[in-house]
């Protein structure tokens, strides 16, 4: 449980730490999220759970023993799913230990809260499960107490945390003989029998009742009555009916009476499917709780940092304690478990975009001054969001997760400007270093913006350009508009390495995107071209440009730039017939619609290769593999990617507003004005409809996340609830809401580390904050 330390009392310390929260206590102490003194931090990462000796307990020479015991076989243990120790010291007055913090739920609180993970999950988690035990097992030690509260669930993975009753193999038992260690309902047949008797099997065992709880929301050995408990145990009498069969099997071979006939952690992990996958796939509502658990991190955390302390926190507790030693029994489970969709997990870690649900809904109140710089949240989030816990910590060395971002974000999304931001091919597991939420005042109409390691890159009207710190919202630097605007159209940046292009009528101009200074130039068509957009594809800059010496007749050009080793040249430019909207690179090809038509050009040459007309009201296109979608006022039109002939009309009838977007799996999210709708792609059917608003939309994971101004709502894309998950973003101010449409495409991130979304808006104001 995080809950704020009591008002008006003195600093509690812990060697060298400052303690900010209670998470809990377990036999012999208390847990507390902390951070080191002097040096207080609104990134979870950087804090640690730190186990000291309950004040009344009597700390003795055996007691101390014990503890030092239990240092050694925490120091002793190392794996990507064990929580590493940080610090300890035995000899203190009052004895401690600081292990990683995780800053997600437990095991048994998100089965609790959220019901029975999916097969997928399961699976997963299993061989996690398995390698953290084989890495226990290979440091000659026992962890004698698995149990669905001992695992917690990180972003990277879940942990496997508590050896306070941990017993080195060749130690001399400090326990009394015959004293039962564990917890009823996840024991084994040997815990029973005495702490002696057990043996590596025994924790593979309580790994069998652990997935069994996993995968059905009740313990194998689940009864009201304990003596029925101890019995069934006692006779590995199990209940596995509701264990999906593809799993039964393996946790049937975990519980097997005779040791000797159980597979070693090894061995589990080898059934389970042997390889941790590179994202875990938590399902949506674990990822709620992931989301909540870092963000009540952070504001605890910033509370610390700004010196106002955290004693007006709002109590922030999960539904089961930290560590508990009583049995956990499994949620109520009244409806099956949601249909787990086909997108490929894989394709999750290679976006640059998600969004975490939050099982209520949260508003974030960013206290602005409406200065020019970025200014950090100062305080707890006014919604009603709850459960922040964790411990142990996700080990940064050993989770695959990157310390910081370390790729570029396009807008739009994936290939295609399908607003996927899920299949980039760029690890979204963090945000820039150091990031909290900001917003900042850039003076000057934003259209689009591009995330770098360091910077947010905007471009605006009349070829401006602004630079904010990523971190902070602090402006780097800036480059203003030009006096004698012809086109106030705006287009996405362009960033390649260290540099960002800019098109503008006079040409395109490469600056270093961390200090602004110029790197590069090519020439533009020139008069009478004006920029209309571009799109980025590799390091190769597709460019429209509308003719403004005779609207009449519609005229417009297509430009191909490479920007490749910071020296621009042009590849190709073809005239086309039309006013032409924005370009979309995808394949080998570059679509251009326009007046009606939709021009197919070569991405090598820019020689014709297809038309279609008869598009009328399709100006904003979208390219999914082989299908080129175009919404209308009646639907979505869908175009063959290779002919551009009409394959079939998606949500015939529905007048599409705002942009659509499209996932991996082809499911297609359009708003009509009024209602939020998911259709089929290949089939066209429609998956649900839901009352909803917005302005535009982007898939995030396995959720829609749509934007009405400055409020952010997300959707799960399958079995929608019956709201929408909410977050709003306020201004800085004396800036009025109804100011606030945002412009351009948005640019998010962050999955499962708890989202972030950047927002530029109309009024030239960038908003940057966590995900609903």
């Amino acid at each position: 449980m995080l809950e704020p330390l009591p008002a008006g009392r003195p600093p509690r310390f812990a060697g060298p730490y400052l303690l900010l929260a209670a998470l809990g206590a377990g036999g012999m102490g208390e847990v507390h999220l902390a951070c080191r003194t002097g040096t207080p931090t609104a990134d979870p990462s950087a804090m640690v759970a730190v186990k000291t000796v309950r004040a009344d307990l009597a700390v003795d020479g055996d007691f101390r023993a014990r503890f030092r015991r239990e240092i050694t076989a925490a120091r002793a243990v190392s794996g990507p799913y064990t929580a590493r120790l940080v610090d300890a010291d035995a000899d203190a007055a009052v004895p401690w230990l600081a292990t990683e913090y995780v800053p997600g739920p437990s095991l048994a609180e998100a089965v609790t809260a959220t019901g029975p993970l999916p097969v997928e999950a399961v699976r997963a988690l299993g061989v996690a499960l398995a390698r953290a035990l084989e890495s226990v097992h290979a440091a000659k030690v026992l962890h004698r107490d698995l149990k669905p509260a001992n695992v917690l669930l990180g972003p990277a993975g879940p942990k496997l945390i508590d050896f306070g009753i941990a017993q080195a193999f060749e130690a001399t038992a400090l326990t009394s003989t015959g004293l039962v260690v564990g917890s009823p309902g996840f024991m084994s047949p040997e815990h029973l029998a005495g702490s002696r008797a057990v043996v590596p099997a025994s924790d593979v065992f309580c790994l069998g009742a652990v997935l069994a709880f996993a995968a059905s929301g009740r313990g194998p050995f689940h009864d009201e009555e304990m003596a029925s408990v101890v019995f069934r145990i006692s006779r590995a009498d199990a209940e596995l009916d509701a264990v999906p069969a593809e799993l039964r099997s393996v946790v049937e071979r975990c519980l097997r009476l005779d040791p000797a006939d159980r597979p070693t952690a090894a061995e589990v992990a080898g059934l389970l499917g042997g390889g941790a996958p590179e994202v875990f796939p938590w399902p949506g509502g674990v990822l709620s709780l992931l989301a909540r658990y870092g963000e009540a991190a952070r504001e605890i955390g910033e509370a610390a940092a700004s010196g106002a302390g955290v004693a007006d926190l709002p109590t922030i507790g999960p539904r089961v304690p930290y560590s508990p030693t009583a049995m956990v029994s499994g949620p109520a489970v009244t409806a099956a478990p949601a249909e787990r969709r086909r997108r490929p997990w894989v394709a999750l870690a290679a976006g640059t975009a998600a969004a975490v649900v939050l099982a209520t809904a949260g508003v974030l109140l960013l206290d602005r001054d409406g200065s020019g710089g970025g200014t950090r949240a100062g305080g707890p989030s006014a919604g009603g969001s709850t459960g922040a816990t964790g411990g142990g910590g996700a080990n940064p060395a050993a989770s695959t997760a990157p310390a910081s971002l370390d790729h570029v974000v396009h807008p739009a999304g994936a290939e295609g400007r399908t607003r996927d931001f899920g299949a980039d091919g760029v690890d979204l597991r963090a945000r820039p270093a150091n990031w909290s939420p900001w917003s900042a005042s850039t003076g000057i109409t934003i259209g689009e913006c591009a995330l770098t390691p360091k910077a947010l890159v905007c471009t605006g009207d009349g070829e401006a350009v602004v630079a904010l710190r990523a971190a902070d919202g602090k402006k780097l630097w800036s480059k203003p508009p030009r006096a004698d605007r012809v086109w106030d159209g705006t287009h996405s940046p362009a960033v390649v390495g260290d540099a960002v292009w800019v098109t503008g009528r006079d040409g395109i101009v490469g600056y270093r995107w961390e200090d602004g200074g110029q790197v590069g130039r090519a020439a533009a068509p020139g008069a009478p071209y004006a920029v209309k957009g571009t799109d980025l594809r590799g390091d190769v800059l597709y460019t429209t440009y509308v003719d403004m010496s005779d609207q009449e007749t519609s005229g417009g050009l297509v430009t191909a730039v490479s920007l490749k080793g910071g020296a621009p040249k042009e590849l190709w430019r073809t005239r086309v017939d039309v006013f032409p909207e924005a370009p979309v690179a995808a394949g080998d090809r570059v679509y251009v619609p326009g007046d009606g038509t939709v021009h197919a050009l070569d991405a090598r040459t820019g020689g014709r290769a297809g038309r279609a007309a008869g598009t009328d009201g399709c100006s904003e296109i979208v390219v999914h593999e082989k299908s080129v979608l175009c919404p209308t006022g009646d639907g979505v039109e869908v175009l063959d990617a290779d002919t551009l002939r009409r394959t079939r009309t998606i949500g015939r009838g529905v007048p599409v507003t705002g942009n659509l977007a499209v996932d991996a799996d082809g499911v297609v999210a359009v708003f009509d004005g009024d209602r939020l709708h998911a259709y089929d792609l290949e089939s066209g059917a429609e998956r649900w409809s839901r009352s909803a608003g917005g302005e535009w939309t982007a898939v995030v994971g396995d959720r829609v996340l749509s934007g009405e101004g400055t409020t952010v709502y997300t959707t799960p894309l399958t079995n929608p609830p019956d709201s929408p998950d909410r977050r709003s973003f306020r201004l800085p101010k004396g800036m009025e809401e109804s100011a606030a449409a945002v412009e351009g495409e948005p640019v998010a991130f962050g999955l499962p580390s708890g989202g972030a979304v950047f927002l530029a808006l109309d009024n030239g104001v960038v908003v940057s904050g966590y995900l609903p």
